[in-house]
């Protein structure tokens, strides 16, 4: 009887650290299936708002051509019109234009006077100029733009050769 109580008493205690195993195994199995949950929604939000931001981008990009013309405006802008109020009130949505693309995170991208880098910059045309640098710029076409570590528009440029 002793034999038996023991016998019994060891399968206790095998199925009782069967089942700790087994609770350890799934308790192991929820805490990754927690942790792949966690990951995924923070994968998802990341790429939602990347999609926003591509989004925010498109449009920028569209009105860029806008904003282009607001400062070829300014460039040919008569000396009639200084001091006219209009006129000033053009000038006055074109600051707004740029103060709120830079507040945006949208830059210019630098040209005149600087190097031609290939990831900023278009080359377009070349030519001989005293005093300059082979591949410095010395002219812009048209202003290229930035943001974050992501080319919106290349910039257009003269290199001198």
């Amino acid at each position: 009887m002793a034999e038996k109580k023991k016998k019994q008493t060891k399968k206790t205690e095998d199925n009782e650290q069967t089942l700790a195993n087994e609770n350890a195994a799934l308790k192991e199995m929820l805490q990754r299936a927690q942790a792949d949950f966690i990951n995924y929604r923070q994968r998802v939000e990341k790429e939602k708002a990347e999609l926003i931001d591509y989004g925010k981008l498109e449009t920028i990009k569209d009105l860029l051509e806008v904003f282009d013309n607001f400062e070829r405006a300014r460039n040919h802008f008569p000396k009639s019109l200084e001091g006219n109020e209009w006129a000033m009130g053009m000038l006055a949505v074109e600051k707004q234009f740029v103060a709120k693309m830079n507040e945006m995170g949208i830059n210019r991208i630098p040209t005149v006077g600087e190097m031609f880098d290939p990831n900023l910059h278009e080359a377009i045309h070349m030519e001989p100029a005293k005093g300059k640098k082979s591949n410095e710029i010395i002219e812009e076409y048209e202003p290229g733009y930035i943001y974050k570590d992501k080319v919106l528009r290349y910039a257009k440029v003269k290199l001198a050769k």
